[in-house]
């Protein structure tokens, strides 16, 4: 029980924490007075942020790429034990080396991703 109550006190504290610097901004003079500044940046920004998301979505794709080359470590396993009579020992060894390699190249692709978002889309 001393658990739950510690983690329902973090809880309010964090929402406390949250809500207690919003108050100010959302009133509807502070909001009619920030708007033609907002739409000016967004205007200035816009190509900015499309090109920075355009690179991260490349970059999630890098990393899903390699995400699923870590399994043809297993079939090039299989290709290389069972496939081997068949003619598929070679085919083995290619998909052995590239699921060896897919880990170290996901981790680096994952860190290249916050590079790729402050680039603003440089990153191809």
């Amino acid at each position: 029980m001393n658990k739950f109550r510690r983690g329902i006190l973090v809880m309010l504290l964090v929402l406390l924490m949250g809500y207690s610097g919003r108050l100010a901004a959302l009133e509807p003079a502070t909001m009619t007075a920030a708007a033609p500044q907002a739409l000016e940046l967004a205007s200035l920004w816009s190509p900015h942020a499309i090109n920075a998301m355009q690179s991260m979505g490349l970059g999630f794709v890098n990393v899903g790429n390699s995400a699923i080359n870590i399994l043809r470590l297993p079939l090039g396993l299989v290709q290389c034990t069972l496939g081997y009579p068949f003619g598929f020992g070679t085919d083995g060894i290619d998909n052995c080396v590239r699921g060896i390699t897919a880990p170290f190249e996901m981790v680096f692709h994952v860190l290249m991703l916050p590079v790729r978002i402050v680039s603003l889309g440089a990153v191809r």
